[in-house]
């Protein structure tokens, strides 16, 4: 083998290195960028932070790509600090920004501040290792150009990977960062123990270049026979110098070991996350606000469910508009509460629910829980009042509690476990039936059942269900709006046609709708369902007397009431619906004046446009017209609940 190839071997095997490290580091980056956008979600909900969020990745992708190149072994360790900072720097950043009030640039100054230097310095130890070690092989200038779309793409476009990762999925945020800011300060520390590939570099010796041999007799200087140089042997004084750097780098490398042990004492006491524990394993009182949480738990499918109570105010009068109410909390989004203490208030002798520990509960914070249940006054074509109904989204379990205190059969359709259990706990949800409880995806529950009905089932488990062992049902409610946004999946021209397949002839679907009237969502939801039924109405929950421009302009909670048959008409309230719920009586009795003319809103559309507007599998821009309007919410919820409510989890 000659010495050109016996030097190239471990030039080789470092570029093969590098880039299976900058694979390494990259995933690493997206599992950051995905982890941090999950652990804002409870203080800016996923719209606003969102919003920016990419073209911030952009930013530090080009930052790290044209900037400066680092040393990798300085920027590993940066990069570990910064890690094992983030759960503190990311929550109270979040908190300080939050408290501006703007659901724009707050969360752009959070991503600036907080997770733009770490894409930094993982972009720019990527663009590092992929220097070529012989520089002969590659060159470097379009390897570093390459490196700025490698990175975003890939930054970007793994984030949709993570969640499919049980592993990653149960996973608190805050430890991903603690891992993995462990791991990257671990790489610094027992780097200069690691074994080096490199090709060793002698050092020439002065005055010590061997002379040329004379040429042979008969021969030519060309044809001169070249022997190989002497190696050249370091001198005492080079010696002394290489052993004491020698010496240096060992005590340099034994320091830094002495840190990874104490990484673990770091981790699990002053780094570790400023939020509460996971499962809450007793209640916590705000140290200086009347506000108690009985339940924070973390849920792969709603980031973290909280139950919390505004207590009875002590001294600052302020705050008496938010108290003696509990609250049922999902992300960045209020999924129902109730009134406790002082304000429960029933009437009719009726007893009120309770919860689990046996404390009284008042009605709904939210009218439009009890809007949903004028499905039940909905009239059927043989005068019989309603005997069964599906809860598609549980929440805090209003309606569905409702619907089993009028003796109605009710299905629940909710997707998470947390929230179900917090219902029942903690809002008095009545216990179903097991075979009346799914703890699954409305999409693919109703799906199934609606290929079984038609006999076009899957084989994939669904053959398990018989098409006699499906019931019609005479209520669906589907309640799947959260954080500002819907759940686009769940509002496409196939969904309802499924959940259609389900009804009676005479049944009612309920949806509930949170947004502006005068919006190209509402637009795009109300013209696909008028494509799927006969007839629809919509109605809205607010308490006092609205306006025009505030029933079309402003963001409320409006309930679409749609069927298949010819005909829709409600039957007055009576005091039996009531259960002795003053608001329950406030709503129902004044439902002819809540309804708004849906034929208003549709008129202004062109029918040779509305195609357009109806929401398939295949064409859906149902979220990217929300995007807006969870901002708008965001905004709302701040004014809802004061600040502490929302960094308290």
């Amino acid at each position: 083998m000659s010495s050109r190839n016996a030097q190239r071997q471990p030039s080789v095997l470092l570029n093969a290195l590098s880039k299976a490290a900058s694979v390494i580091i990259l995933l690493s980056v997206s599992l950051v960028a995905f982890a941090y956008r999950r652990y804002l979600e409870p203080l800016y909900g996923t719209g606003p932070t969102s919003y920016h969020f990419n073209k911030v990745v952009w930013a530090a992708c080009i930052a790290g790509s044209f900037g400066p190149t680092l040393p990798v072994l300085p920027a590993t360790l940066a990069a570990g600090l910064l890690l094992l900072a983030m759960p503190n720097s990311a929550y109270w950043v979040a908190v300080y920004t939050g408290r501006f009030g703007d659901p724009v640039w707050g969360p752009v100054i959070t991503h600036v501040v907080v997770i733009a230097p770490v894409l930094y310095l993982g972009v720019a130890i990527v663009k590092a290792l992929q220097q070529p070690v012989d520089q002969d092989d590659v060159q470097t200038g379009p390897q570093q150009i390459i490196t700025l779309p490698v990175c975003q793409t890939a930054i970007t476009s793994l984030q949709g990977l993570w969640p499919a990762i049980s592993l990653v999925n149960k996973s608190l945020e805050s430890d991903i960062f603690l891992h993995l800011g462990t791991l990257a300060i671990v790489t610094w520390a027992i780097w200069p123990f690691v074994p080096s590939f490199e090709t060793p570099i002698e050092i020439p010796v002065q005055n010590s270049t061997p002379q040329e041999p004379k040429s042979a007799p008969g021969k030519t200087k060309g044809q001169r026979k070249k022997t190989p140089a002497a190696k050249p042997s370091p001198t005492p004084q080079q010696a002394a110098i290489s052993a004491q750097a020698k010496r240096v780098s060992q005590r340099s490398a034994l320091s830094r070991a002495i840190l990874v042990p104490l990484l673990p004492v770091l981790t699990s006491t002053i780094l570790r996350s400023p939020t509460l524990p996971k499962p809450l394993t007793e209640p916590y009182y705000h140290p200086s606000y009347p506000l108690r949480i009985l339940s924070s738990a973390h849920s792969t499918i709603s980031n973290v469910v909280i139950v919390g109570e505004a207590l009875p105010p002590t001294t600052d009068s302020s705050i008496t508009a938010a108290s003696s109410l509990r609250y049922l909390r999902a992300g960045h989004s209020l999924l129902g509460g109730v009134w406790i203490g002082p304000k429960v208030h029933a009437g009719d002798d009726i007893e009120p629910p309770r919860d689990e520990a046996g404390e009284p509960l008042g009605d709904s914070i939210y009218s439009a829980f009890v809007l949903q249940e004028a499905a039940r006054l909905a009239e059927k074509t043989d005068g019989k009042p309603r005997e069964s109904a599906v809860m598609i989204g549980l929440g805090a379990g209003i309606s569905a509690s409702a619907f089993m205190r009028h003796n109605v059969s009710t299905t629940i359709v909710e997707i998470d476990q947390v929230v179900y259990d917090a219902a029942r706990r903690f809002f008095g949800l009545p216990e179903p039936p097991s075979d009346k409880v799914f703890i699954e995806d409305a999409r693919k529950w109703a799906r199934v059942r609606h290929r079984v009905l038609e006999g076009t089932a899957q084989p994939t488990g669904d053959e398990l269900l018989r098409k006699e062992d499906i019931p019609r049902y005479d209520v669906i409610v589907h309640d799947c709006f959260s954080g500002g946004s819907l759940p686009a999946f769940l509002f496409t021209q196939q969904f309802w046609q499924d959940l259609k397949a389900l009804l009676n002839v005479d049944g009612i679907v309920a949806v509930n709708f949170g947004g502006i009237l005068n919006s190209e969502s509402f637009r795009s939801v109300a013209l696909t369902l008028t494509s799927v039924f006969n007839q629809c109405r919509i109605f809205h929950d607010t308490l006092e007397p609205a306006s025009e421009k505030v029933l079309r302009d402003d963001f409320l909670n409006w309930v679409f009431f749609c069927t298949p048959s010819s005909s829709l008409s409600f039957r007055e309230s009576r005091r039996s619906d009531y259960l002795g719920s003053p608001l329950r009586q406030r709503i129902l009795s004044t439902l002819p004046k809540r309804e708004y003319r849906l034929d208003k809103i549709l008129s202004e559309i062109p029918h040779d446009k509305r195609n357009q507007y109806i929401l398939t599998d295949d064409k859906n821009p149902l979220t990217g017209l929300q995007e807006k309007e969870s901002l708008h919410h965001w905004s709302i919820m701040r004014q809802v609940l004061p600040d502490v409510f929302w960094e308290t989890y």
